[in-house]
């Protein structure tokens, strides 16, 4: 069996100890934020040297991206210059580098350097691993993996105090999907939120549909923290 370990206090997933997976990047979405009168500087350094420092923890070889590098639907030009410019900044560190379509990521086929290999949004296998986004429903090859790793959600849980103030904390989610595993991701993105399994809110086809058992999905932090099952939340 495959194994998939996430990285501590991180927000990637290391496969057989040599292949990081990480997800919902949203390269370009400090663009709206700024519209929005929200200034932050442009993400995509940030990120790129967050990527280089697991590849030298893990020593990983290879990287998938599970979707949604960039963020503005439809694609912005500056976004697709910040695209570049993070491959560029990685180029060297991998053998190789995956990305598999979100959607968010319109038009980036024109975008993608060659070295980079694109797979649609139903995702691939990747060591006995099926990865696919989480928008669009999986590859019939993805649907035969015991193991299935998704991003999209931008899964949270939300902590409210006695005063009522709230606050919502990344988290991991790992289930069943009938008799398969499922995982799914953390966005990387630390400014474009995502739903609070509190809600018992799921998103996507695969989430949505009844082989998939909501209630009895356990939630992680990323410091490991075990949070319980989503059936339990309130």
């Amino acid at each position: 069996m495959p194994s998939t370990e996430p990285v501590f206090g991180r927000r990637a997933l290391l496969i057989n100890k040599k292949a990081l997976v990480v997800a919902d990047l949203h390269i370009g979405v400090e663009y709206e934020l700024e519209r929005n009168g929200i200034r932050i500087p442009p993400q995509w350094k940030d990120m790129a040297e967050e990527i280089l420092s697991l590849k030298e923890e893990s020593g990983a070889e290879t990287l998938t991206i599970n979707g949604d590098l960039k963020h503005s639907i439809p694609s912005e030009k500056w976004e697709f210059r910040d695209v570049r410019s993070f491959f560029r900044e990685i180029r060297h560190a991998f053998d190789e580098i995956h990305l598999v379509k979100g959607n968010h990521d319109g038009g980036i086929q024109y975008e993608v350097p060659s070295w980079v290999t694109l797979h649609p949004g139903s995702g691939f296998v990747f060591e006995g691993i099926g990865i696919f986004h989480g928008h669009a429903w999986p590859s019939d090859d993805v649907m035969k993996s015991d193991v299935l790793v998704m991003g999209h959600m931008h899964p949270a849980v939300r902590f409210t105090d006695s005063l009522g103030n709230s606050q919502n904390e990344p988290c991991w989610i790992r289930g069943k999907y009938g008799d398969k595993k499922i995982i799914v991701m953390p966005a990387m993105s630390r400014f474009y939120g995502g739903a609070a399994v509190n809600d018992n809110r799921f998103i996507g086809p695969v989430l949505k549909s009844e082989e998939f058992d909501g209630k009895n999905a356990k939630i992680y932090l990323l410091d490991g923290t075990y949070v319980g099952k989503i059936g339990e939340m309130k």
